[in-house]
């Protein structure tokens, strides 16, 4: 027989609205977070050190936070009720969802389940990756003390890790008790293990408040100078150490981007001393290539305000004016500021 549409949507269309409402609010949240946490300039560091395993971690830990925050409504039997004797739910059909409530329940559970599996291999390998990935330039985001530290320890000694370990005992308790076979052969099993969520919720307000991912945020500031020779760089050469080694031990090694250029020169030079390492690095002959720089910076600016400071002879400032006034495909508007001593 044909399905009356009218009568389908009548019995089910609630339901399957709110059910669409919720897989998008997990959907939505899951690639939110993903983004986030793969191209969000604050998680840069952390990103190059764990990889695909932080973005997993994270987003899957947000749609396990939504989901806890859900499956216990659908049990709350004084709120169903309430709600059921209650004149502010007038409609039947909303009635009938409140009779669907353990459906819901059920399939948090289920979702819970799925996402802790995922969230639980990302952290082994997020684990593994601070052991091998260990660098001293980044001491406070790493997680291991040194390179090649015994990933278990990370798991067992730790917050985060030692609660979500007995997060997972909790739940793997909770479900297999939840099966059909243990609740028909012995209820009280079912029932006392399910009164567990107690001790696994308190669980969780450990496990998050230790979890703490530190964010570092990713602006740079672009530092070109041109000069004819290698002297000119002489007396300004030790603050622009002075300036990246602070960096690097804040952690923020790309705050900076240092180009040095020599405009007049037949060969390679280099400053004298061990400490303008650094500088003779980013040393090259010749000049810039303003072009490509304006539209490197607008990329890496999306649709955001540059300040541009220019220092030089007027030739040098009509060149960069013009580029600051100049469309690109990025939105980046340019703000030119200028001081000239010549």
């Amino acid at each position: 027989m044909a399905v009356s549409w009218r009568s389908w949507l009548a019995n089910e269309g609630v339901k399957h609205l709110c059910l669409l409402i919720w897989l998008s609010m997990n959907v939505l949240l899951f690639w939110k977070t993903f983004l986030l946490y793969n191209q969000g300039p604050e998680y840069h560091y952390l990103h190059q050190m764990l990889g695909l395993g932080l973005c997993l971690s994270r987003a899957s830990a947000s749609v396990l936070n939504l989901n806890c925050s859900l499956i216990l409504l659908p049990m709350c039997r004084i709120l169903l009720a309430f709600l059921r004797g209650s004149q502010k739910v007038p409609s039947r059909r909303t009635r009938r969802l409140l009779d669907k409530s353990r459906t819901f329940h059920i399939t948090c559970g289920v979702t819970i389940c799925i996402f802790s599996g995922v969230h639980v291999a990302a952290h082994l390998v997020n684990a593994f990756n601070f052991s091998v990935n260990y660098s001293e330039d980044f001491v406070e985001l790493n997680a291991a003390r040194y390179r090649n530290e015994d990933p278990r320890k990370l798991l067992f000694t730790t917050v985060p890790g030692l609660t979500g370990v007995c997060m997972v005992v909790v739940l793997f308790l909770m479900i297999t008790a939840s099966t059909y076979a243990i609740r028909v052969s012995n209820y009280d099993i079912f029932w006392y293990t399910h009164n567990l969520f107690f001790v696994f919720y308190m669980l969780l307000m450990l496990h998050v408040s230790g979890d703490d991912w530190k964010p570092y945020k990713l602006r740079r500031l672009y530092f070109i100078w041109v000069c004819r020779d290698i002297q000119s760089f002489r007396w300004f050469a030790d603050l622009l150490c002075m300036l990246h080694n602070k960096f690097w031990q804040e952690n923020r090694p790309d705050y900076v981007n240092i180009q040095l250029y020599l405009s007049q020169t037949d060969g390679i030079q280099k400053i004298i001393g061990e400490k303008y390492h650094a500088l003779n690095s980013r040393l090259f002959i010749g000049r810039p290539r303003w072009k490509l720089l304006f539209d490197e910076i607008a990329k890496y600016n999306r649709g955001k305000t540059v300040g541009v400071f220019c220092c030089g002879p007027n030739s040098l400032s009509k060149t960069l004016h013009k580029l600051s006034n100049q469309n690109n495909s990025y939105g980046t508007r340019f703000e030119y500021n200028k001081e000239s001593f010549s």
